[in-house]
């Protein structure tokens, strides 16, 4: 039992450690500012639920943008290549096949 209540301890250390340094990274320090006022900031919402229920009722007023598929792919097209290159991905499978295909002969040659 104590071994758990150490290591519950040496966990809750290493996690205030954690939002220390987060705090520090996010450029905030440590007086309040950045990712601990943005922590405090939610954990008073969850304590407060009108606060929530404001943004929430300020969500619903902004009015919704209606714009059909085939117009946003449209405007959003690009004229650059894919991500993917079918003559790279067809090289990588042949390269694979034939590694697969090596490996099982090599593992069917030491077995007999």
């Amino acid at each position: 039992m104590l071994t758990v209540l150490v290591w519950t301890l040496v966990a809750l250390v290493a996690a205030a450690a954690v939002v220390l340094v987060a705090s520090a990274a996010s450029g905030g320090g440590l007086r309040g500012a950045g990712f601990l006022a943005d922590l405090r900031a939610g954990v008073s919402a969850r304590r407060h639920p009108d606060a929530e229920d404001a943004a929430a009722a300020r969500a619903a007023e902004i009015e919704p943008v209606d714009v059909r598929l085939d117009e946003f792919l449209r405007a959003t097209a690009v004229d650059d290549d894919g991500y993917l290159q079918v003559d790279e991905v067809r090289d990588v499978l042949t390269k694979a096949r034939d590694r697969a295909v090596h490996s099982v002969q090599h593992l069917g040659g030491r077995s007999a």
